[in-house]
């Protein structure tokens, strides 16, 4: 089990902007101004010294995990748990319970980009660790509990059983929410037989068409 806390990530303007007017995600009722676009970017600068990421992961025999559909074809499977921390996350609460409800949603958005940026990161990291052992093998995109048919629930406990996420300081709630809540957990499949699409087919098939985290392939943008 490794850990990684060396985490740089880069926050992307346009990103926020889409998670925060976009029809999908419908988080904020403005039209998109110079105002809201000044408020993004000193937003995002207040928020970079808040971002404290980190990471832990294991890589465990495919065979020994449930739902056997998802990992029958495995050979190897990678287990991670990121989280940003719980800075950027108490300001945004605080700024709303103190009505100041733009500004919240705007550190929301930030700091839900900065944990996608965060798992990005750390899957790319991961690879580039194992690529020597993991060579002529066929590497999955990441997939998490809730995707793929894998059931939230019986995910998330799965992975924080096989992790020691205390380490990082992320836990998981009775209702298997993580806390910090700007924290993604995830897996990914190694090995000759497995499907390289596994992650990005997830979404092209989910029936959730209006979430603002729905990740697209090029034949949805035509």
């Amino acid at each position: 089990m490794k850990s990684i806390k060396d985490i740089k990530i880069e926050l992307d303007e346009e990103e926020i902007l889409r998670l925060l007017s976009s029809k999908k995600g419908n988080r904020i009722k403005k039209k998109i101004s110079s105002n809201l676009i000044n408020d993004i970017r000193e937003t995002m600068k207040s928020s970079l010294e808040l971002i404290k990421p980190k990471a832990i992961y294991d890589i465990v025999e495919s065979s020994s995990l449930k739902p056997k559909f998802l990992f029958k074809e495995s050979e190897k499977t990678v287990l991670a748990v990121c989280t940003i921390g719980r800075d950027l996350e108490n300001k945004g609460s605080k700024l709303i319970s103190k009505g100041e409800l733009s500004k919240g949603v705007i550190v929301d958005a930030i700091a839900s980009h900065a944990a996608e940026q965060t798992a990005e990161y750390v899957n790319r990291t991961i690879i580039e660790v194992i690529k020597d052992e993991i060579k002529g093998k066929k590497v999955t995109l990441r997939f998490s509990p809730g995707y793929c048919q894998w059931e939230l629930g019986k995910g998330q406990e799965m992975i924080f059983n096989l992790l020691e996420t205390d380490k990082i300081g992320v836990s998981l709630s009775k209702s298997m929410l993580m806390t910090p809540i700007k924290s993604v957990s995830f897996a990914i499949n190694i090995g000759e037989e497995v499907d390289a699409e596994l992650g990005t087919r997830s979404c092209s098939s989910c029936s959730m068409l209006n979430c603002a985290y729905r990740r697209l392939d090029t034949s949805e943008l035509k």
